[in-house]
């Protein structure tokens, strides 16, 4: 019989008992071996029944973990290595370690996943038990270990937003911009670029809508120039060709997209920061891309920082400026019911509103409606249509972009692009 399964010189019954029960998957046991092992230890012939009955009794009227009877019993051999993973059905796991560790480090979900060998930034931490019991040797003396159970599950996209922008940061220092010396300032320019879908179109296919959209910004002294980023701005939201639900789609260089969708905003930003009083960015997250476009916005937030972002992940945003009020979403969910849910989470601000625009995109095709003076536009695209739009005959759609310019109470033009 193997030392460890032997009651020890300085364990008593209960403690003994205790150990066995508490450490049963460690030591491969089952309550009929215990019953044996304690029947051995103590001379008795009890069945097994008797045996659960006296260790729910030691842990009702024991201290177990407390116990300085139990803290000091330790057993001099090494233990067996045994680590037992179980693949459930919804994709989780299960895992059951010998792990030595800190009982600080025992709160930590970062320092579990790591020691059973997960990567924390793939899985997260669904629940987690330790139990503690001590093991002796003749190299390290008395330490301190755990019986660690974890179950994990798989982040959504295993897409780790924190270290893309801390990489992409680092080669990216923050930029400073003199702004243009102006007296006065005038006017709002919306510059919402819906569906572009970088990884399907490039940053040379769209040049020209760049350069459009440079001389516009240069072309007057701004208030204030708002951004609408987000809403597919990138074609997969990893890099195995997923959109943000796990649907496969076309599989696209998302390296590429990445940066090419960030040189397009920077140079933008950068000419708007001359020309404007002012610059916002506002986040809209997509279908497509919830994750790899939040991921630009995170980057371009810490280059630019004399422009205010707005990062949230609310479905649905507000915008006021002057007697402006713009709605801005992508128009996946609840396409149907846009005007009502707007009304009900900005109310007020739309009835103190001259002008009231929803901004929506999602269809690649321009559309809008004007119920009771809130205009609801689906603007379109200038991407390439990709193959599930294709497949799906969503084809034939011009090929362009808008840009909004208001003054403080009127929407004065719609410049196509």
């Amino acid at each position: 019989m193997s030392s460890i399964l032997k009651r020890q010189d300085n364990e008593t019954e209960d403690a003994y008992l205790v150990r066995l029960y508490s450490n049963m998957k460690v030591y491969g046991l089952d309550k009929y071996k215990i019953a044996d092992l304690m029947n051995s230890a103590t001379g008795k012939n009890c069945d097994e029944s008797k045996w659960r009955k006296d260790y729910a009794q030691s842990l009702r009227w024991g201290s177990y973990f407390n116990s300085q009877e139990l803290e000091d019993n330790t057993v001099e051999e090494d233990l067996p290595v045994k680590h037992e993973v179980e693949i459930l059905k919804d994709g989780s796991q299960k895992s059951d370690k010998l792990i030595k560790m800190s009982i600080e480090d025992s709160k930590n979900p970062e320092y579990l996943l790591n020691a059973h060998g997960y990567n924390p930034s793939e899985w997260n931490i669904v629940s987690a038990k330790s139990s503690i019991w001590n093991q002796h040797n003749k190299n390290d003396g008395t330490l301190t270990l755990f019986s660690s159970k974890i179950t994990v599950k798989p982040k959504k996209d295993g897409f780790d937003i924190d270290r893309l922008v801390e990489l992409v940061c680092s080669k990216r220092k923050p930029i400073v911009i003199e702004k243009e010396q102006v007296e006065k300032h005038s006017k709002l320019l919306e510059i919402p670029l819906y569906d572009m879908h970088f990884g399907v179109s490039s940053l040379e296919y769209y040049s020209e809508h760049l350069n459009e959209i440079v001389q516009k910004i240069r072309s007057r002294s701004w208030e204030k120039v708002l951004f609408v980023i987000g809403q597919d701005l990138l074609h997969n939201n990893d890099f195995k060709g997923n959109t943000a639900n796990g649907t496969p789609i076309e599989k696209v260089d998302m390296e590429r997209a990445f940066d090419e969708a960030l040189q397009f905003y920077e140079t933008i930003i950068g000419e708007a920061i001359v020309k404007a009083k002012d610059v916002e960015c506002i986040y809209v997250k997509g279908n497509h891309d919830e994750t790899s476009a939040y991921g630009v916005f995170r980057v371009l937030k810490a280059i630019f920082p004399q422009v205010k972002f707005d990062s949230s992940l609310k479905q649905r945003k507000g915008f006021v400026w002057g007697k402006i009020f713009l709605g801005l979403t992508h128009g996946d969910k609840g396409a149907n019911r846009l005007m009502e849910n707007f009304l009900s989470e900005y109310g007020k601000l739309i009835a103190k509103a001259e002008v009231k625009e929803i901004h929506s995109g999602h269809l690649h095709a321009e559309k809008m409606s004007d119920k009771f003076g809130i205009v609801q536009r689906t603007l379109a695209t200038a991407n390439k249509t990709d193959s599930w739009h294709d497949d799906n005959g969503f084809i034939g759609a011009n090929k362009r972009f808008q840009l909004f310019e208001y003054s403080p109470s009127t929407l004065d033009a719609i410049y196509y692009i």
